[in-house]
């Protein structure tokens, strides 16, 4: 167990604090990049500070540790009631106190950033600190881990959006605006760096997966696109509807593949991903590189190769696999 949930088990006990473990998996889940342990341990330090000047009473500090761990238990960024589904998680995992209810009220403050209460306040003060006083490099740290956390919309969405939140934030917050209004600046210039990984994916395996995550090692985020291939006509094309893709960017597309990647790049600059798992699949993709090197001469590419223990997977391999056995196939895919 980590030292944050160690240090403060005595606290989480005192509520009857039940599932632990969905707790402490909850702040680790893979999609959290500022919603994570690192925001919890910042709230924690704030109230140990606040406790320390003697600003709050021990009931207080309490309420405000127990509002840290469950405000954002619940973090899905589709979503739009995390706040409701973590006061819920709240109420439903710890045993009745005195301050159920004041603490349920706060975590679902944190929705608006509006306190009904003196206590509410100091935790919303301390939740939003990193829009509130952190200067421009902490700010734009906190702007790369928001963007990671809601990478599944197209940049051409997310960008406006961002802005003008930013913006409001500028005009909620003007003791911060100069910072907040540095950052809408830097995002009206930036162009992230984007991967487009094409393919049927008719099934994504894990070799796919295993492309994918070494892609986004170098990206700032990478788009699964899933293309009509001729040769390929049962492809399925609805969306896959698979776990392992709900927070990445997924899309279908029709006709050239540089006719799709000239779409994205009004905001970003994109590379196109290709992964390979022998020689044979590079002189394929070198003669197929050619015909798009006509069509876009300025395409950019990247070819990435899968990790030996995936070379033998291939999509045409898992369904003949599951003609005889769906059962067999189910380990080279995602789970």
């Amino acid at each position: 167990m980590k030292a944050i949930y160690q240090t403060y088990l005595p606290v989480l006990q005192s509520y009857g604090v039940q599932n632990l473990e969905t707790l402490i998996s909850q702040w680790q889940e893979p999609h959290r990049y500022y919603h994570n342990e690192d925001h919890l341990s910042f709230l924690l330090e704030g109230i140990e500070k606040l406790a320390g000047q003697g600003e709050l009473s021990p009931q207080d500090k309490a309420s405000l540790i127990m509002t840290a761990f469950f405000h954002d238990v619940i973090y899905d960024p589709t979503r739009q009631d995390n706040e409701e589904k973590s006061a819920d998680f709240f109420v439903q995992n710890t045993d009745n106190q005195i301050d159920t209810e004041q603490i349920r009220q706060m975590i679902l403050d944190t929705k608006k950033h509006e306190a009904q209460s003196k206590l509410s306040e100091i935790f919303i003060d301390l939740d939003m600190w990193i829009v509130t006083h952190a200067d421009f490099l902490e700010l734009l740290d906190y702007e790369y881990k928001i963007f990671k956390e809601y990478q599944f919309f197209d940049y051409a969405v997310y960008k406006p959006v961002r802005i003008s939140l930013l913006q409001q934030f500028a005009q909620k917050f003007p003791q911060n605006a100069v910072n907040l209004h540095h950052l809408v600046d830097y995002l009206q210039k930036h162009r992230p760096k984007i991967g487009i990984y094409p393919g049927s994916f008719n099934p994504l395996h894990n070799g796919h997966l295993n492309i994918l995550e070494k892609a986004e090692k170098i990206f700032d985020k990478v788009i699964v696109a899933r293309g009509i291939n001729p040769d390929k006509m049962d492809i399925n094309t609805e969306k896959l509807a698979l776990e392992v893709l709900k927070y990445r960017q997924f899309e279908n597309f029709s006709g050239f593949l540089t006719q799709y990647i000239n779409t994205k790049e009004t905001y970003c600059d994109v590379t196109l991903v290709r992964g390979l798992r022998n020689g044979d699949d590079l002189d394929y993709e070198v003669n197929q590189l050619r015909f798009m090197e006509e069509m876009k001469p300025d395409l950019k590419i990247i070819f990435i190769t899968c990790d030996k223990e995936f070379e033998h997977i291939s999509s045409s391999a898992i369904k003949n696999l599951d003609r005889i056995d769906p059962n067999f196939s189910a380990k080279y895919r995602p789970q």
